[in-house]
């Protein structure tokens, strides 16, 4: 990604809460992904936590140019919160539109004061959900729909969709769709005839609750490989000392050394 690239997408996130990042994943990448969503779903597997499934699922956090626009936003130390698998199926999708982070998240209801008024955070960005395209994403499959701009409106309530300036975002297969986790979004219907495949991956800001802890999920096999960016990436560092500081490995996320047989399973 060239400076000036970066500079548009950054600029259309400020402006419409959304941008799509082409070509992050090869097509080989994608069949591969496909065939791994086709042979879980055939198992009944829950399609979560999928870096734990195969090695293709890795690949959303190891792309630099991604990760670059996400830390710009959310911090150097920005963690994944989850990796999905999404299959449209035809004559699915469609309905209204939400935001993010209601359970875990800014917007969890119960976790609003009355001093809020039912108000947002808008004035920052606390998360983004980022949604590669292991199929193309077209009008008529199951796209993701969005309303620009959305993600600068306080209020919690969403009126009824169809809403103005709502629009369908149009991707090829292996494009990256990144957006405010306040902007208003859903998908659209599948009126095809074949599935629509897609990887869906939240991130937080270190500091957030994510919706799940990765970093007691993720397997050491799959940790090891990620190296040191996996330590971030898994929010190791985001967890909070169940020890005296003293004892505590703050960037490991778990007891110094001469303290590991304090270590929780």
């Amino acid at each position: 990604m060239t400076r000036d690239e970066f500079d548009e997408h950054v600029l259309r996130i400020q402006l419409d809460g959304y941008t799509v990042l082409p070509g992050l994943l090869t097509s080989d990448e994608c069949e591969q992904a496909q065939k791994e969503l086709d042979g879980l779903s055939e198992k009944n597997v829950w399609l979560g936590n999928l870096f734990n499934k195969a090695r293709v699922f890795e690949r959303v956090y190891q792309i630099s140019s991604l990760l670059e626009v996400i830390r710009y936003f959310l911090g150097q130390d920005a963690v994944l919160s989850g990796v999905y698998g999404s299959i449209l199926h035809s004559g699915t999708g469609g309905g209204g539109l939400h935001s993010d982070g209601s359970i875990t998240g800014p917007n969890r209801l119960d976790s609003l004061a009355p001093a809020d008024k039912n108000l947002r955070i808008t004035s920052h960005v606390l998360g983004f959900n980022v949604i590669f395209c292991i199929s193309d994403f077209t009008k008529n499959n199951g796209a993701t729909r969005v309303v620009p701009g959305s993600y600068k409106y306080q209020a919690l309530s969403i009126p009824p969709s169809p809403i103005y300036g709502e629009r369908i975002v149009e991707a090829e297969r292996g494009s990256t769709l990144i957006f405010n986790i306040n902007t208003w979004h859903g998908a659209s219907e599948n009126s095809t005839n074949e599935a629509r495949y897609a990887l869906l991956t939240p991130w937080r800001r270190q500091w957030l609750r994510s919706e799940s802890e990765l970093s007691r999920i993720v397997e050491p096999k799959v940790l090891d490989r990620a190296g040191e960016e996996g330590k971030r990436v898994f929010g190791l560092s985001a967890l909070s000392p169940y020890l005296d500081l003293s004892q505590w490995d703050r960037e490991n996320g778990c007891p110094k050394s001469e303290w590991s047989h304090l270590q929780r399973g």
